[in-house]
């Protein structure tokens, strides 16, 4: 063997050396970034990580606490301002109904946040009878825009559930690194599954062609 095709050899293999190299490192970033989304600790048997449920059954996340953060409080939190409005989800809709949504274009690290408020139907119909008039996407999802006097008054509601749409890809195989292996798995349809973790109240969309989507709400 030639000197030369000993250095083209040795060559090609520090370049596949390099590559995995790179393709570890860009494993780890992901995964450090999905562990840096949530706040304090929650306890999954001898491991510590971020999420956690405190002793009167409130999930905290991203430092918010499901059922008593305020809209207020999760804007300073977040720091970011939040777009609210009136949703009404189709039948047959995962979310069907009547929902006020807050939305957060994207916090820190560009992630996109999501907060459900927790009002009574009575309330949603009142805010309902003063917004605009809807406007229909062509998911058949209806956005209405509160009058004035309802934006700033509807801070002062509590935070039912979060919605984290992150900003980058989340395998399964990230979920499990995080939270551990799925209470449950649901097919959704012929691209999307969806992964249930009971303790943290965690609903976990995963798509080929969509955004992943990771709900959470306070356990049951």
């Amino acid at each position: 063997m030639t000197s030369e095709n000993s250095s083209n050899i040795n060559s090609k293999t520090h370049g596949g050396d390099k590559v995995a190299m790179w393709m570890l490192l860009v494993v780890v970033l992901v995964s450090a970034a999905l562990f840096f989304w949530t706040s304090s600790r929650y306890q999954q048997g001898d491991a510590t990580v971020d999420t956690h449920v405190d002793a009167e059954g409130h999930l905290h996340v991203l430092g918010v606490t499901l059922g008593l953060t305020t809209l207020d409080q999760a804007e300073t939190v977040l720091k970011s301002k939040s777009d609210v409005a009136l949703y009404i989800y189709p039948q047959g809709h995962p979310k069907e109904g009547l929902k006020l949504e807050a939305f957060f274009p994207a916090i820190a690290d560009h992630t996109k946040v999501v907060l459900l408020l927790d009002l009574t139907e009575k309330q949603l119909l009142e805010i309902e009878s003063r917004a605009t008039v809807p406007h229909l996407y062509p998911n058949m999802v209806a956005r209405m825009n509160l009058a004035a006097d309802d934006v700033g008054a509807v801070h002062t509601a509590t935070v039912r559930e979060l919605t984290l749409i992150p900003n980058l890809n989340v395998s399964l195989e990230i979920l499990k690194a995080r939270f551990g292996e799925p209470n449950k798995i649901e097919r959704l349809d012929e691209d999307r599954n969806q992964y249930l973790y009971d303790a943290v109240g965690l609903k976990a969309i995963l798509s080929e062609k969509e955004p992943p989507e990771l709900q959470f709400s306070n356990p049951k």
